[in-house]
């Protein structure tokens, strides 16, 4: 369980039982199949965050139903709080009694489930059971990592039923394809010696936990790749710089048809996989694979009657077309649902020729089916530093250019003259920053405003063109055309 629930349990658990009970009940239900967020998914500040709202949210729930007129507090019973509560507790308690020493839960890093401990029926018999990852606490950080099927006798207490070492040393992923008379396991497992990660498919039938199917991959997904309503289970994997897709397919837990495609990339690795919209209804994966020289093309796919389909392998010039350098990865950056593939070029008044630090306009392309081929969506600067996309009104394309200040995280675009003797000497049309937002006041007061903010991050804008100006931008051109774009 993560420490922030373990904290607040406990501090109900020293208070009058009702508050204790809604609590208690609260994380178990929280903790069921959903998959509960583990103390991995988050950083400091998003713990501490999340840890503030539940506090004082379950505060006020207990105080009002329960009638209290004040709670005690005191860091010695933070310091004792309990690990894991309630089911996950009596589960945990379980594996100890089964291997003989303690454990320590194992938490998958992606995947569906972030939890060690998740709770549904795994055998399609109705009851529910408990799949738990773990290592032994006394070994060293290098053992494998273990699986256990628990299951909870007719007192309620649970006990371990079956039990197998994984295939690598921390969990990976975990996902569950429940076919309604059938359950798919489906597990990926890493180990820090290798690149490649191991993906094993489980079935839970007669008290035995076996693997239907073994293989590696590079990235782990279900997805539903052909927009039959059902997911795949799709793996990437890359051998020496060979890259291919499987797609693992079953509409009910019994007829299953694989199907593979290498593609035509040169990947010294796989930097990542995006799906989405590639037009009208259609669905793809855009996989982002990076070459030796450090140079990412993107490969899409998708699944027919046929096959896999992929035009960018079908047409290696189509591929081509996507490279650019490995940090500009394929994002649906404006929230449309459609994945778009960043491609650069110099801003005008930049030579790759002339100049080491250049800027880049960049052009998001998307996937037309009728033309079979890429088109310019839109043309953006792009802050890779800053997190954010603005996108150049069409007015402003090839009229503008831009200068930075990494000290300040800030873009100042700059209407192009051609016969100015360099980029402080063109006219300012407007400035954005993104900044810490305890900055927020000084920028203000030098007449920054801001426009959209993230835990993180205020995007700060300040226009400078004069009103006279043709290229001058309106407020609501600013604001619909700058996105948040996540890593």
């Amino acid at each position: 369980m993560p420490l922030w629930e373990s904290v607040i349990l406990f501090y109900f658990q020293t208070q009058p039982t009702q508050p204790a009970r809604l609590f208690s009940s609260f994380c178990s239900k929280q903790n069921r199949v959903r998959g509960i967020i583990s103390h991995a998914d988050l950083n400091m500040e998003e713990a501490l965050k999340k840890l503030i709202i539940a506090m004082l949210t379950c505060i006020c729930t207990a105080l009002t139903m329960s009638g209290c007129d004040a709670l005690s507090f005191s860091v010695g019973n933070l310091l004792s709080a309990p690990s894991i509560a309630d089911e996950q507790a009596a589960i945990h308690q379980a594996l100890i009694d089964s291997v003989g020493q303690s454990v320590t839960p194992a938490y998958p890093r992606s995947g569906d489930y972030r939890s060690a401990f998740i709770i549904t029926d795994l055998d399609a018999d109705g009851e529910d059971e408990a799949l738990a990852f773990y290592t032994i606490s006394s070994q060293t950080s290098d053992q494998v990592v273990r699986v256990s099927v628990l299951d909870m006798d007719e007192s309620g207490r649970w006990y371990a039923m079956y039990e197998l070492a994984g295939s690598g040393n921390y969990i990976d992923s975990v996902f569950l394809a429940d076919y309604d008379e059938a359950v798919d396991i489906i597990i990926g497992f890493g180990a820090q010696a290798y690149e490649d990660k191991k993906v094993c498919i489980y079935r839970y039938t007669g008290g035995t936990l076996s693997a239907i199917y073994k293989g590696t991959y590079s990235e782990l997904l279900r997805l539903d790749l052909d927009g039959c309503g059902a997911d795949e289970t799709v793996i990437v994997k890359k051998t020496g710089t060979s890259a291919s897709v499987n797609v693992i397919k079953t509409l009910d837990g019994l007829d299953y048809a694989t199907k593979e495609r290498t593609l035509s990339v040169s990947a010294s690795q796989i930097a990542g996989c995006r799906f989405g919209r590639l037009w009208g209804d259609v669905n793809a994966l855009f996989i982002d694979a990076v070459n030796e020289n450090s140079i990412a093309f993107t490969e899409v796919v998708w699944l027919d009657d046929e096959g896999i389909v992929c035009p960018t392998s079908d047409n290696q010039n189509l591929m081509f077309s996507t490279g650019r350098p490995s940090d500009y990865l394929s994002a649906d950056y404006d929230g449309d649902g459609v994945i778009e593939i960043p491609v650069i070029s110099p801003f005008l008044g930049y030579s790759a020729l002339t100049m080491q630090n250049l800027e880049y306009v960049t052009r998001w392309l998307s996937y037309d089916g009728e033309a079979r081929d890429f088109v310019v969506e839109a043309e953006s600067y792009f802050s890779l530093s800053g997190g954010f996309v603005f996108k150049l009104p069409s007015r402003w394309q090839n009229f503008v250019t831009v200068k930075t200040n990494p000290d300040t995280n800030e873009v100042t675009f700059l209407k192009y003259d051609y016969t100015a003797s360099g980029l402080d000497s063109m006219e300012m049309l407007l400035s954005i920053a993104a900044i810490d937002p305890q900055n927020k006041r000084l920028y203000e007061n030098n007449g920054y405003e801001a426009v959209m903010e993230n835990d993180f991050v205020i995007y700060m804008i300040k226009s400078i063109a004069d009103e006279s100006e043709p290229l001058l931008l309106t407020q609501d051109e600013i604001t619909s055309n700058l996105y948040y774009i996540s890593p």
